[in-house]
């Protein structure tokens, strides 16, 4: 590189993070503002909340140094600046003044000082827009080029201010809301526990030992666990350990907690994947500060990750092995957490409506990622008799035309991936309908043929493409497991 280039790119890096410093500091200066507003209105009046206002400076104040610290003009390249631990402190101070304003919200409703609402809100306003500039513009293309607006895709200009107005509807942050599942042997711990997050807009369910916590998070889902380090039994130390060696649930966060203030203890739980640890008594606003970090987290790796619809077709005789795999895509899911979401096309979830056909309302095969096809002895109901294929002719089946809408997207673009299942069971057939009888054979021999034109060649001799066979559900959710494993590989 040339050094006038050199020296041209290192001032467009420093113009453009001058930039960003005072996108950043104009709404920390309004929170500190309002803070300093209310406390000059209430000293005398609500001396209990003036602690809680001069925390809310201080968390600006603390903003500030970040700023200067993580984005200063010392910085000269974008090698020079670590965006994921600045943009984490920044977050946690602003975890910390939404937990003073709570504070103080509450002080206010209780005593009857409902003039300190507008005032409230305009700090909570200001945090939201931090939260949205931190998301924005704090980024590693942010320091070199001019931010893509994420709406429309153009180039925008980074002088322009974000209109508090347009993102109220963001206000709560990611890390607000959620079931929780408190861990603690001491009743008086739970209950403090309990209340002090409830109050915090947690759905919050307490147990009193490790081994009780297991068994209910084998049976419920839960967004975060906090979990006491010394326990009778199975210990918090015992707990986490199992939690994280659990392809099911390892992706929970959990926070530990304990009265022990021993820093090997604390890597130890790091080590072992805990997102934080709190020490007690624990202080109610760094609590939720904690528990709103791991949230948030937890959620914005969850948004990240790549999402995959999953086709699922069959006709109307395997509904229990539709179940199965509705159950495998949610512990997959949890297995993936943060790398992959799947997203299950089941025609019985959707809200098919009566003025249309069955078949035009479920999302095409040829649009998803994955398609698994699952027969037995049908191979459905035949289509409408404008549904055909090009040339004029019909369909056997409903499950006909999604099996081949799949495969020639697959051969034209290379998906959806296809995975074909047919279980080998036995056919029970009541005797007490001759055209039940009689029907069931036209569906099996329906299957057959199906099977024929898709799978073997002309002469019957040899396979044309793969299928896996199976007896019970148990094999099916065995072999579906093992692998949907080994695809999604691919996509991690």
């Amino acid at each position: 590189m040339k050094p006038e280039q050199q020296q041209s790119e290192e001032g467009v890096f420093r113009e453009r993070l001058s930039q960003i410093r005072h996108d950043l500091k104009t709404p920390i200066g309004h929170i500190m503002g309002y803070s300093e507003m209310i406390e000059e209105d209430i000293e005398d009046e609500l001396p209990e909340v003036v602690h809680d206002l001069r925390s809310i400076r201080s968390s600006g104040e603390r903003l500030l140094e970040l700023i200067n610290d993580n984005l200063g003009v010392a910085k000269q390249s974008p090698d020079d600046i670590d965006i994921d631990i600045a943009s984490q402190l920044m977050r946690q101070q602003l975890n910390h003044i939404a937990g003073y304003c709570e504070m103080v919200q509450e002080v206010a409703e209780e005593t009857d000082h409902k003039e300190l609402t507008p005032d409230l809100d305009r700090i909570q306003s200001a945090s939201t827009i931090l939260l949205k500039l931190i998301e924005q513009i704090l980024t590693v293309d942010s320091l070199g080029v001019v931010p893509t607006d994420v709406d429309s895709g153009t180039a925008a200009d980074s002088t322009t201010p974000i209109d508090s107005e347009s993102h109220l509807a963001s206000s709560a942050y990611l890390g607000e809301g959620g079931a929780l599942l408190v861990v603690d042997d001491d009743p008086v711990n739970l209950d403090l526990l309990r209340r002090r997050l409830t109050r915090q807009g947690y759905d919050v369910t307490t147990v009193g030992g490790g081994q009780e916590a297991l068994d209910l998070l084998e049976k419920q889902s839960f967004d975060l666990v906090i979990l006491d380090m010394m326990m009778p039994g199975i210990n918090g130390m015992q707990v986490l350990r199992r939690l994280k060696s659990d392809p099911k649930r390892q992706a929970i966060p959990v926070i530990m907690i304990s009265a022990l203030d021993d820093t090997d203890r604390v890597v130890d739980c790091i080590s072992l994947g805990a997102e934080d640890y709190v020490f007690k008594p624990f202080n109610p606003v760094l609590l939720k500060a904690r528990v709103g970090a791991a949230l948030e987290k937890y959620r914005l790796r969850e948004h990240q990750a790549k999402k995959l619809s999953v086709f699922i077709s069959s006709p109307g005789d395997v509904i229990p092995e539709r179940r199965v795999l509705k159950r495998i895509i949610e512990q997959l899911n949890l297995e993936f957490s943060g790398q992959l979401f799947l997203i299950p096309v089941l025609w019985e979830e959707e809200p098919l409506l009566a003025s249309e056909t069955f078949q035009s309302q479920i999302h095409p095969p040829s649009e998803t990622d994955i398609y698994i096809g699952i027969f037995w002895s049908r191979l459905g109901s035949p289509l409408p008799e404008d549904i055909t294929r090009e040339d004029g002719s019909r369909y056997m089946s409903g499950s006909e035309y999604e099996f081949e809408d799949a495969i020639t997207s697959f051969k034209k673009i290379g998906k959806p991936d296809l995975l074909m299942y047919f279980k080998n069971a036995e056919i029970s057939v009541p005797l007490t309908s001759r055209e039940d009888v009689l029907d069931r054979i036209e569906q099996k021999e329906r299957l057959e043929q199906f099977i024929r034109n898709w799978f073997m060649t002309e002469d019957g001799n040899s396979y044309t493409g793969a299928f896996h066979g199976f007896n019970e559900v148990e094999q099916l959710e065995n072999m579906v497991l093992g692998h949907l494993r080994k695809l999604l590989e691919k996509y991690v």
